[in-house]
């Protein structure tokens, strides 16, 4: 089924016209609980009461209960009404029967409709004084009993009772008008920005993921706003010639460095024929480091050519088996090798290859910086840390930082080759682990491999 994509602009428009619309609902429903069946002045409060009285008897007719439940509502009651209006008078008619009371005009009488009850209107007069008067105001309304006509009149407004009243209305209109503008300025400048805002965050965040260290990563297309699409798909082309360069020069690398393997290999078996041991060891000596430099870019080809493959590890033993691999070398130095680890296991998940590749870098900077007669300590520590201890020159605190990056040598150091623990730096962001720098106690270097425990 094809995913509807969505749109941001959309997003917003829909949920303004929520907004607007539940609002505009609030003050329907406030207007109509508030100011009568009209929507219009506090008059009508009157007709408000006797609809509320009004009730019919066993044979269907109308009849008025003042003093049923039903007319105990939120409008005056209708006996208020009458003591505040002496000349106050009603007609309540459906058509076939008719309730009235107090002096209602004959020309009314004469007028009311049967069957078709008609329309809604109000006639008002205004004396000299200022006060009104209500000649008569007629309002077809639903009840419980049906579609009625009430007819009403004689009741005289003051100046101050049309005062209040005219605040009422105003009242009444300028609350939900103003929530109705709260409203929609709050979703305009928090929620719509809100909206917006999560999408782009999202491919933000995706953004940020990519990080170099794994090839192919690409923003998803299929999550993101329409708006956005166009940047994203540029994005994404951007990476995939990005990938394709990469892995044009990781191809070169590679083969670079397998074709400087054999020639090496030839040279120091030529050497090794020499007579001259000074200079035998100094030649020998260039070519074992262009034998590690070659190897070490052979590692940097092989951890960036392809995914690397996850599996559960048991982390003792694949340092264990590296320590083990190193201890030849270091014995021929005249270093000791000693390996300290728990007597279970540490389970972790990662490339055990890789984590080989960066544990020989370790041991190899650590054998090439020790001292003959000293010792390097290797130690395997929960959750999840493989820490290797030297007793060498050590490395300043303002290099730390700097000896992770490709191609960078700690100062005074002229036989190193600026990859090992570049190389090392690279595995363990692989793994989402870390490499710690500390100084050994009494002088030296401890490096720590942390890892993620499972």
């Amino acid at each position: 089924m094809r995913r509807i994509r969505k749109s941001i602009a959309l997003i917003a428009a829909t949920l303004l016209s929520v907004v607007i619309v539940l609002i505009l609902l609030c003050v329907v429903v406030l207007q109509r609980v508030l100011m009568g069946d009209d929507f219009s002045a506090a008059h009508y409060d009157a007709a408000a009461a006797v609809k509320a009285a009004l009730d019919r008897d066993d044979r269907g007719m109308l009849v008025v209960d003042e003093t049923s439940a039903k007319a105990n509502t939120a409008t005056p009651a209708l006996p208020a009404i009458k003591s505040m209006f002496p000349d106050f008078w009603f007609v309540a008619s459906d058509g076939r029967s008719m309730v009235r009371y107090g002096p209602v005009p004959d020309r009314i009488l004469a007028t009311l409709p049967h069957g078709d009850l008609g329309a809604s209107f109000s006639e008002f007069a205004v004396k000299d004084d200022s006060s009104m008067r209500i000649l008569r105001s007629a309002i077809v309304t639903t009840s419980p009993t049906g579609t009625i006509l009430i007819d009403l009149g004689g009741a005289t407004y003051s100046q101050w009772q049309m005062l209040t009243g005219t605040f009422q209305d105003m009242v009444m209109f300028v609350i939900p008008t103003a929530v109705m503008l709260v409203g929609t300025i709050v979703a305009g400048i928090i929620i719509v920005p809100i909206l917006i805002a999560r999408p782009v965050r999202r491919v933000a965040a995706a953004a940020e993921y990519i990080d170099g260290t794994r090839e192919g990563a690409r923003l998803p297309e299929a999550s993101a706003p329409v708006e956005l699409i166009p940047m994203v798909a540029a994005f994404n082309r951007a990476l995939e010639r990005i990938d394709a360069t990469a892995a044009e020069q990781r191809r070169f690398l590679s083969s670079a460095a397998h074709e400087l393997r054999t020639p090496l290999a030839r040279a120091r078996t030529r050497l090794e024929g020499l007579d001259d041991g000074a200079l035998k060891s100094a030649l020998v000596a260039d070519v074992q480091t262009l034998s590690s430099i070659v190897t070490m870019l052979l590692q940097l080809a092989r951890l960036s050519s392809s995914p690397v493959a996850y599996a559960d590890i048991d982390l003792v033993k694949v340092a264990q088996r590296v320590a083990a691999e190193h201890a030849p070398a270091a014995l021929k130095s005249g270093i000791e090798i000693e390996f300290s680890a728990p007597p279970t296991s540490i389970e972790i998940t990662g490339s055990e290859q890789a984590i080989d590749i960066a544990l020989s870098n370790v041991f190899r900077n650590a054998l090439q910086h020790a001292r003959r007669g000293q010792r390097v300590l290797a130690e395997v520590l929960a959750p999840a840390t493989v820490r290797i201890i030297d007793h060498g020159p050590g490395i300043a605190i303002e290099d730390r930082s700097a000896v992770l990056e490709p191609y960078v040598r700690r100062r005074n150091d002229n036989d190193g080759t600026g990859l090992g623990l570049a190389i090392v730096a690279q595995v363990m962001a692989l793994h989402n682990g870390r490499v710690v720098i500390d100084e050994t106690p009494g002088g030296g270097t401890t490096v720590s491999l942390v890892f993620p425990p499972r």
